[in-house]
């Protein structure tokens, strides 16, 4: 079965591999001055009580026995002679994606008391049943015990999981790094190493939860220097998985903000979006969601996630849509948080849209008053063009100074209404400057 992926095809396969452990062989114990018969290495018993079920089995060892008093994936430990010098063998059959737990432990010597423990690095691997050697030796003395341990690998949760960002090649892929993304790539990096986890919290409405780690993660993702298709892999017949966010895409060089906005689709990819309305994982329809605006009205999941550039910033959608909410496995949650530059630029654009209505009043007052002004000054031209030498009778006197006198009052209204219009204008520019100077939009 062939890997999916989303957003580029992933290339190359790798057989799965096992790790097979070995261990150092047993060393004969001398026989002592009574010519008493040596004491035949083996295996002891751990009887171990864990999380994780743990069988094992043993014979001592005189002198240096092992005992294993705890197994789990992650743990080791065992009690044996004092001083004892010891060495484990892991056997943990790991992904076609992800991480590799480690083959061998470091050598340890035993405490006083005859304790060694170790912990090492646990990555997601498949659900499995792992085995695990333990051979401890004080002078000619040997101890082996073994025994295995149950991984039981849940599905993730959206609610609580780890992620590693590394700058490494991711495995299984062929890359042509560019030397000039580096730089870039160190800082998205970095970026999402102090920010994914708020981001992801951000995006989820507070009810999801990321944790950034340096070693054993859910999920790993590779930052690479290289221009080409940012993608989540997933292998389906071991669940293993992991992400590519690639620094430079077929526009060029990405921006950092829209790399954590990458990285935070491709998360997203590992829920959503599947069966019925989708091609891909993502949705095959823009729907609106309530109470999101801008970049965020649509999701986070549509394809191409659309940003946008305001002056110097873009601005990218990082806010999970209610039917992304519900692909990520949350029953209820409630409306997204509403975000302070989406506010902002609500009132201004209400404010903008009182000053445009009041703009157009305005505007139907001033046409009335240009229309009474022309007819009135009409008026005035006829009864001069009529009497041009003057000498108007009494009658065409008075509807001469009447039309006059109401031009006047007109004309001085119409300055009036022009002067508060062009101070509408003003405040209607202000305010379109201060809307348009935002990093966001209330559409």
């Amino acid at each position: 079965m062939s890997p999916r992926v989303f957003g580029a095809l992933a290339m190359g396969l790798v057989a799965l591999t096992l790790i097979v452990a070995c261990s150092r062989p047993p060393v004969a114990a001398p026989t002592d001055s009574a010519g008493d018969t040596p004491a035949q290495p083996g295996f002891a018993s751990p009887g171990v009580t864990s999380q994780n079920s743990v069988t094992a089995t043993a014979t001592p060892l005189t002198g240096a026995s092992v005992t294993v008093t705890d197994a789990r994936y992650g743990t080791l430990a065992a009690t044996t002679a004092a001083g004892a010098t010891c060495s484990a063998q892991l056997s943990v059959g790991f992904g076609f994606y992800g991480e590799r737990p480690p083959e061998s432990l470091p050598q340890l010597t035993a405490s006083s008391a005859g304790i060694v423990r170790w912990s090492y690095a646990r990555p997601r691997v498949p659900r499995q049943t792992a085995s695990y050697t333990v051979t401890c030796h004080k002078e000619a003395l040997t101890g082996t015990a073994f025994g295995s341990i149950d991984i039981a690998t849940e599905p993730l949760q959206a609610t609580s999981f780890s992620t590693r960002v590394t700058v490494e090649a991711p495995p299984q892929v062929p890359l042509n790094p560019d030397p000039s993304l580096a730089s870039l790539r160190d800082a998205v990096a970095a970026k999402m190493k102090a920010t994914l986890a708020t981001e992801w919290r951000n995006a989820t409405r507070a009810l999801g939860g990321l944790t950034v780690v340096e070693e054993s993660s859910d999920i790993t993702i590779y930052v690479v220097a290289a221009k080409g298709t940012s993608v989540h892999r997933l292998y389906e017949p071991d669940g293993s998985q992991d992400i590519i966010v690639y620094v430079s895409d077929r526009f060029g060089p990405q921006s950092v903000e829209n790399s954590i906005a990458t990285a935070l689709h491709e998360l997203g990819h590992i829920w959503c979006c599947y069966g019925p309305g989708t091609q891909d994982g993502h949705w095959l329809t823009k729907d609106r969601s309530p109470n999101l605006f801008g970049v965020d009205k649509y999701g986070l999941m549509t394809d191409p996630v659309t940003c946008v550039t305001f002056a110097t910033v873009i601005s990218c959608p990082n806010r999970f849509s209610d039917r992304e909410m519900t692909a990520l496995g949350f029953a209820t949650f409630p409306p997204p948080v509403a975000d302070p530059c989406v506010v902002q630029a609500l009132s201004l654009k209400s404010a903008l849209d009182a000053t445009n209505a009041q703009l157009a009043t305005m505007k139907t007052q001033l046409d009335a008053q240009e229309a009474t002004l022309t007819s009135v000054d009409a008026q005035i031209r006829a009864i001069e063009r009529q009497y041009p030498g003057g000498g108007y009778p009494p009658s065409v006197v008075v509807t001469y100074n009447a039309l006059v006198a109401q031009y006047n009052a007109v004309l001085a209204q119409n300055k009036t209404s022009v002067a508060s219009y062009n101070t509408l204008v003003l405040q209607e520019r202000s305010q379109a400057a201060q809307l348009n100077a935002l990093p966001c939009d209330a559409s």
